[in-house]
């Protein structure tokens, strides 16, 4: 210290220096003994659990439980969007599935309409009653191919009622348009023809020798027949007395159009001029009080002779002669004539009978 410093100012300046610069230790603290380092344990290596990092660190908070992917929330929104829209939809789709199965429905029904219609079209008269089955015996395939058949069949409209519907169905015949409904019936998927186009035909047929009404050789019941649209002729027999048939007739398959069937019976003209003659010799030829030879000449026939009947045994023709005479009194008098015939049908002989009656007294004319 020198001489211009006080020793006071500077213990009190820095009481722990020495006046050489030098920190006098402490008289109350002891330096502890040096701890020997310990050796820490090598990390373990990373587990499935832990990152590629490195260990995880032990103050990190636990790991959170798994959880799916989330999606950002733009694609949520957008997802719900799509889901209000398809949901808004889904009574309109479904609409438009209905409507596309009703019209295939339809459809259905209108092929298997024209298909009916296709077949009588054709002529096929087993097709058609297989399609749609009718009420009696069914219609024989020779007679509607012998038939001018309808043409341009058409489907027109029809009307679905769940398992049953109406089809309107149009058709020309003799260049006549016939309009007429069907019903239908929905079995197993497939639509079935309920009615028929077949219509019952009133068929009359008062001459058993010629077996009745023919058509396309096939007797048509007496009575009630069932026949497919068409316009049919009956067919024309020549004898050597009588000619029957050739008449044309029409059936629309229309059941509110009632149709009768005849066949008529006539004599051929050859012999409608010998019956003639036969009747007034007869009467010319009469004697006793009865005759008035003088007015018998002038006897002359009224129209001309008709079939009566024909005898299913014999073959025996009857037939009807109307004389006018002034003996008659101006008055038309009818002489039944019966021609007797042959083995090939022709006239063997004639009978007559002077009185007009379900069972005539036949005696061989006079001549």
């Amino acid at each position: 210290m020198t001489q211009d410093e006080d020793p006071r100012t500077a213990l009190v300046g820095d009481p722990g220096r020495r006046q050489d610069g030098a920190v006098p230790p402490s008289p109350e603290f002891v330096m502890p003994e040096p701890v020997p380092a310990v050796e820490q344990p090598a990390a373990p290596a990373p587990g499935p659990t832990e990152g590629a990092g490195g260990p995880r660190d032990p103050t990190a908070e636990p790991d959170a439980p798994l959880e799916r992917a989330r999606r950002p929330w733009r694609q949520v929104i957008a997802a719900g969007l799509i889901g209000v829209l398809v949901g808004a939809g889904l009574p309109a789709a479904m609409q438009g599935v209905d409507r596309a199965l009703a019209a295939a429905s339809a459809e259905r029904l209108r092929h298997t309409a024209m298909a009916y219609l296709e077949a009588l079209a054709d002529g096929d008269a087993d097709r058609a009653t297989a399609m749609a089955p009718v009420d009696g015996e069914a219609p024989a395939e020779a007679v509607l191919r012998s038939a001018e058949r309808i043409q341009e069949p058409e489907v027109r409209l029809t009307a679905i009622d769940g398992g049953a519907a109406t089809i309107e169905v149009r058709y020309t015949l003799g260049g006549r348009s016939v309009s007429r409904p069907l019903e239908a019936d929905l079995v197993a998927g497939e639509w079935r023809l309920a009615t028929s186009l077949a219509e019952a035909v009133v068929v009359h047929a008062p001459f058993e020798a010629l077996s009745g009404v023919v058509v396309e050789g096939i007797v048509l019941p007496s009575g009630r027949a069932l026949l497919y649209p068409g316009i049919y002729a009956i067919d024309r027999t020549v004898t050597p007395v009588v000619v029957s048939g050739g008449e044309r007739f029409d059936v629309d398959g229309d059941p509110e159009t009632v149709t009768d069937v005849y066949s008529s019976l006539e004599l051929t003209d050859g012999i409608r001029e010998v019956a003639s003659s036969v009747a007034i010799a007869h009467v010319m030829a009469c004697g006793g009080d009865d005759c008035d030879p003088d007015a018998v000449v002038e006897a002359s026939t009224v129209g001309g002779p008709w079939v009566q009947r024909v005898d299913p045994s014999t073959g025996a023709v009857d037939v009807v002669v109307q004389l006018q005479s002034r003996d008659f009194g101006a008055r038309v008098r009818d002489l039944q004539l019966r021609a007797l015939v042959d083995g090939g049908g022709a006239v063997a002989a004639w009978e007559c009978a002077e009185v007009l009656s379900t069972e005539p007294d036949f005696q061989p004319c006079r001549s």
